[in-house]
């Protein structure tokens, strides 16, 4: 029990001891804490000093810095001031800037006005000086062809009458007007007028018989054969005004009407009236007899020809050299040439046969009355011409116009047409030209002969053409604008003088001479 009061009283000492050290270090912790709080009292109190003497020292320094500011303040009152003034002064600058800028736009306006005025004004000056000038010219030019024309006339009376010379000067003359204001060379009456004083005719005598044909070899070849009634075949090579001649065959028993060159064997074909087709190669002759009476031409297209006589055909084979058949006719052949690319017969019942095949012909009724003894067509311009027996020629034009032509006066032998111009020749001696595409066609005499043009054609430039006559005269005459011009331009010799220029051409043109300088044609 006592051990038991003596635990308890130890236990209670221990308790007494330990609530005095709780509370002992209680209080210490107070105490501890308490301190802190005065140090952190006595910090806050060191702080605000220090603040309290810093705002003190601020103060002072804001009010320096407050009068420093009034100072800045006053100045920039006035210096907003003095700004407004000089803003006030620059918008009113600005604003008679602005009306000074206006007044320069409408014052550029009103010159860019006057200037497009005057310019428009100016314009209006050159369209009228243009103009002016234009109808000058055209008044000009106008009055040169009307003179050209009137001095060709002139040359032709001249010519005529023998003054050649002075024929030669006043077509020069033309020549040189028509060149020179853009004018029509190959119009008629000038046309003629340069064939004429050019002096474009040559005639060689080669044949004792009438000459019936001409044809040309090509350029490579550079020969051309022709026939004549008399049974002559005679191969030509030219050399200038020269014609150099060889006689292939002479023999009256024939009578030639046809001539053909083939180009690729050179072989020359010689349709006999007498009823012979002869092949002259070198110096050989092949002589086939042709069952036709009366032989008048051949067609040669392709490897056949057909060979026309007055009442039949025959078809001959170029390679085998034979008569493949032949046929008669129940009417009589005038002539035959080709139409549409077919050999065409016209008749003297006033129909043509279109040979569709040797035993296929397709007949129609020429459109006009009378006998036709000549025909010829444009494939490129679509046109058309017959030749009567009483020297008419009807030419078609494009739209189906039919012209009669007079300027023959008796048959028509030959017609051939090259764009706008028509060459015919006839019995009556005269080989005439014709411009299709003038509103009046009138005959242009090129060259006349003393006996009949039976037949004429063109030489491979066309610049020539080639024709034969009753007479046995081969005649070359010049159809080309520039080798004419060339010829009468060599034939000068001396200029007008200044009373045949006056008397001729007039006071009024201004005098020029033809010779000592270059006047170009």
């Amino acid at each position: 029990m006592r051990k038991l009061f003596k635990i308890l009283a130890v236990l209670l000492a221990l308790a007494a001891i330990i609530c005095t050290g709780v509370t002992a270090w209680n209080m210490h912790e107070k105490y501890t804490q308490e301190q802190a709080v005065v140090n952190d009292l006595k910090s806050q109190i060191a702080n605000l000093t220090k603040r309290e003497k810093e705002s003190a020292v601020m103060q002072s320094v804001n009010a320096q810095l407050e009068e420093i500011a009034n100072q800045q303040r006053i100045v920039s009152d006035e210096r907003r001031e003095e700004a407004v003034e000089q803003t006030k002064i620059a918008n009113e600058m600005r604003q008679h800037a602005e009306q000074e800028r206006q007044n320069a736009q409408i014052a550029e306006r009103r010159a860019l006005e006057a200037s497009e005025v005057a310019k428009k004004q100016q314009i209006i000056a050159e369209k009228e000086r243009l103009q002016a000038e234009h109808s000058k010219r055209v008044a000009d030019t106008l009055s040169y062809i009307a003179l050209s024309r009137t001095l060709a006339n002139t040359a032709i009376t001249q010519y005529q009458a023998g003054n050649h010379e002075l024929a030669d000067l006043l077509e020069y003359a033309v020549c040189l007007y028509t060149n020179r204001y853009h004018g029509d060379l190959s119009y008629p009456v000038i046309y003629q007028a340069l064939a004429l004083t050019s002096q474009n005719k040559t005639v060689w005598n080669k044949h004792k018989g009438s000459v019936t044909d001409i044809a040309f070899g090509d350029e490579k070849q550079g020969f051309f054969v022709t026939c004549s009634t008399y049974g002559e075949v005679i191969k030509h090579t030219v050399m200038g005004n020269k014609l150099n001649s060889t006689i292939l065959i002479s023999n009256p028993q024939y009578d030639f009407r046809d001539v053909f060159i083939n180009r690729k064997t050179n072989a020359i074909y010689a349709l006999s009236r007498t009823g012979e087709l002869l092949i002259c190669r070198e110096k050989t002759i092949k002589n086939i007899n042709v069952n036709v009476a009366k032989l008048k031409s051949m067609d040669t297209a392709g490897d056949q020809f057909i060979l026309f006589g007055e009442k039949g055909m025959a078809l001959f084979d170029t390679e085998k050299e034979i008569i493949v058949t032949d046929k008669q006719l129940p009417f009589v052949i005038e002539f035959a040439t080709r139409f549409q690319n077919y050999p065409v017969i016209f008749d003297r019942q006033g129909r043509m046969h279109i040979v569709k095949g040797f035993d296929k012909l397709e007949t129609k009724k020429v459109p006009f009355e009378g006998q036709v003894t000549a025909f010829a067509e444009s494939k490129n311009s679509h046109t058309f011409a017959y030749g009567m027996s009483n020297g008419t020629i009807y030419f078609i034009n494009a739209q189906g116009k039919t012209n009669k032509l007079v300027g023959h006066l008796s048959r028509i032998s030959k017609l051939k047409i090259n764009g706008h111009r028509l060459s015919s020749s006839s019995y009556d001696g005269v080989f005439n030209m014709w411009m299709t595409n003038m509103s009046k066609i009138e005959p242009m005499s090129f060259f006349n002969t003393k006996g009949w043009i039976l037949n004429f054609t063109f030489d491979l430039q066309k610049n020539n053409i080639w024709a034969g006559d009753q007479n046995g005269n081969i005649i070359r005459a010049l159809i080309s604008l520039p080798m004419m011009q060339q010829q009468l331009k060599a034939k000068i010799k001396r200029n007008l003088t200044r009373e045949e220029w006056n008397y001729y051409i007039g006071k009024n043109i201004p005098y020029e001479t033809f010779i000592r300088k270059e006047a170009r044609l």
